[in-house]
């Protein structure tokens, strides 16, 4: 996926025009003194920015990514905090954490039911006792109720001297199990570079969801639509999922 490769120096500053980093960071800050929270690490890190903003805020905090791209990135930008290679179906801790947070659109990348509970599997596996754990997730309902959507224009963003045009569309894949699939197709214009990317993900209902949370010994403890604690409806774009290890 270019978005990771080609494009990972630019990824924040794409990603940054249609989310408000400050809300999520004071956000996540709250959920870790809510629960005392001091051991942390954010699965799907990319280049580092939530990873170096909580460590700033006195945290004990690191990074993971599948993309070796993206973490060359955070190395570079951020000298003082701590990253490493790691695919969420298979990562194994020296030392357990009190908690983990997995944001953006990284859990959407597991499309089977087995890589599913592989990854939930695994960070029960590396959270302490009555750990927590913070998910991002795409809600399945919204989508199916557009189902396709052409590429159009999203965003401008700048770095330097450099602007990326993001154009994007989606469209409802057919799957032969019982996933939700989504074909996301990006065209981006980089100093006037066309590159094209395809992302294929899985969205999720609620109820889906929560049951292989359960079945991974979680308990959700809480479900919100938005960084400013929004209700979560059906129509809500995104979950944010609070859950709590259950012991062991």
């Amino acid at each position: 996926m270019k978005l990771y490769t080609e494009l990972a120096e630019y990824y924040h500053v794409i990603e940054s025009s249609s989310r408000v980093f400050l809300d999520e960071i004071n956000f996540l800050d709250r959920l870790f003194q809510k629960y005392k929270l001091q051991s942390i690490l954010d699965l799907g890190c990319g280049t580092g920015e939530h990873v170096y903003a909580i460590q700033q805020r006195g945290y004990s905090i690191f990074g993971m990514d599948s993309s070796q791209n993206m973490l060359e990135v955070a190395k570079r930008r951020y000298t003082q905090c701590n990253f490493f290679l790691g695919e969420l179906q298979k990562f194994e801790l020296e030392r357990h954490v009190d908690g983990m947070i997995c944001l953006f659109g990284t859990f959407n990348y597991l499309i089977s039911d087995s890589e599913v509970n592989q990854a939930l599997s695994k960070i029960y596996h590396n959270l302490k006792s009555n750990g927590i754990l913070f998910l991002e997730i795409w809600n399945s309902i919204p989508v199916y109720k557009i189902k396709k959507k052409p590429i159009t224009p999203v965003s401008i963003s700048r770095l330097g001297n450099s602007i990326v045009k993001r154009n994007r569309g989606f469209k409802v894949s057919k799957s032969e199990t019982s996933e939700s699939l989504v074909e996301v197709n990006f065209i981006f214009d980089l100093d006037s570079k066309i590159i094209k990317d395809k992302h294929i993900m899985r969205v999720f209902t609620k109820e889906e969801i929560v049951l292989a949370l359960e079945k991974n010994q979680f308990q959700v403890l809480e479900i919100l639509g938005g960084y400013h604690k929004e209700q979560f409806t059906t129509n809500s774009i995104r979950m944010l999922l609070i859950c709590k290890k259950k012991f062991s």
